[in-house]
């Protein structure tokens, strides 16, 4: 005979000690002539300040690169939480 455990599972945010960090990175998104992306990006860093700088430096050496995108990375975890 067999049993079965039936079980609700959720989707949370990591944020356990060992999780891995959230991540922040800015992408250029200005289009040139051909309508092409720039795609120059940051690095990730922790804190997003750091990206940040990146994206105003990318413009002082492109005036016209006024579009970015921020990339969030989160760690997430799914989590049995109790009988279903």
């Amino acid at each position: 005979m067999r049993r079965f455990r039936f079980v609700k599972w959720v989707l949370r945010p990591d944020a356990e000690p060992d999780a891995p960090p959230i991540t922040h990175r800015f992408r250029c998104i200005a289009l040139d002539e051909g309508d092409d992306e720039c795609g120059a990006h940051s690095a990730e860093f922790a804190d997003p300040g750091r990206a940040q700088e990146w994206a105003f430096g990318h413009w002082r050496a492109n005036p016209d690169h006024t579009g970015f995108v921020e990339v969030v990375e989160r760690p997430w975890v799914m989590w049995m939480d109790g009988p279903a």
